[in-house]
């Protein structure tokens, strides 16, 4: 009890015995794969979300529409309205390959039109 060291500490990432953690089923290739293409759709949608606001933000025919005209307001509860509308088949379509993406995709631009 007092030889013990008393923080003895294990890195996860050096995988010693081969495996991420002791109840691991998958291999480490295919977690890692799933990692990075989560972290690269994150990364994607944030890059989107910036340069849509950033261009909406920037020119200013789209500034003056949103915030002087009637149609500019209608134009912001439809943005604000249609990323949850877009939510439906997102939910719907989860487990299809290709059409997921592309429902992703287009929920990721009607967010980003909503913050822009």
């Amino acid at each position: 009890m007092w030889h013990q060291q008393p923080f003895e500490k294990s890195v996860v990432e050096s995988r010693i015995s081969g495996v991420l953690y002791p109840t691991m089923l998958e291999s480490p290739e295919l977690w890692w794969s799933f990692i990075r293409k989560i972290y690269s759709i994150v990364a994607i949608q944030l890059l989107l979300t910036i340069i849509v606001g950033a261009v909406i933000v920037s020119y200013h025919p789209i500034v003056t529409f949103m915030t002087i005209t009637t149609g500019g307001l209608v134009c912001y509860i439809v943005l604000i309205i249609a990323p949850f509308i877009t939510l439906c088949p997102l939910y719907y379509y989860h487990q299809h390959h290709p059409i997921n993406y592309l429902h992703l995709a287009i929920f990721t631009l009607t967010l980003a039109f909503a913050i822009g």
